[in-house]
């Protein structure tokens, strides 16, 4: 299991991007958010910014979250928006999520994101009709 632990570093960067920062650089974030990949896809950056901040924040991802792994950050309280890209490139944003309960769990199902297996079902009706892999487009910034 892929476990990372990031906490003031974290909620600094979340601060950054989100406007949402520790009281103290001395403080750690205020929730331990336990993140579960139940899906079947693997996930290769998760950014999570404040509701109606117009960018991403950093990717809180060093390495892939692969189907089965979990990985634990540290979180300041809040309602945020989310954005979760696929072993593809494919986005999958996700809004208005309350990460405001101490030591939450967050699981990613296949219904979490159901853009990641209508655009791999894309793909591979586009590869059998043509031979020929499907490139996906991403986007980076929220939906505004």
């Amino acid at each position: 299991m892929l476990n990372l632990r990031l906490s003031a570093c974290l909620a600094t960067a979340l601060a950054a991007a989100a406007t949402t920062a520790c009281t103290d650089n001395n403080h750690e974030a205020d929730l331990t958010l336990h993140v579960q990949n139940d899906s079947d896809f693997s996930i290769v950056e998760i950014h999570v910014t404040q509701v109606g901040n117009p960018t991403w924040g950093p990717n809180l991802l060093t390495s892939a979250l692969a189907p089965g792994d979990s990985l634990v950050l540290g979180i300041n309280c809040g309602t945020y928006d989310a954005l979760l890209v696929d072993e593809a490139g494919v986005d999958c944003e996700l809004h208005d999520l309350d990460l405001c309960l101490n030591d939450a769990d967050w699981i990613i199902r296949n219904n979490t994101c159901t853009v990641f297996a209508v655009a791999r079902a894309a793909r591979e009706a586009a590869n059998q009709t043509t031979g020929a892999p499907v490139t996906p487009s991403t986007r980076r910034a929220p939906a505004t």
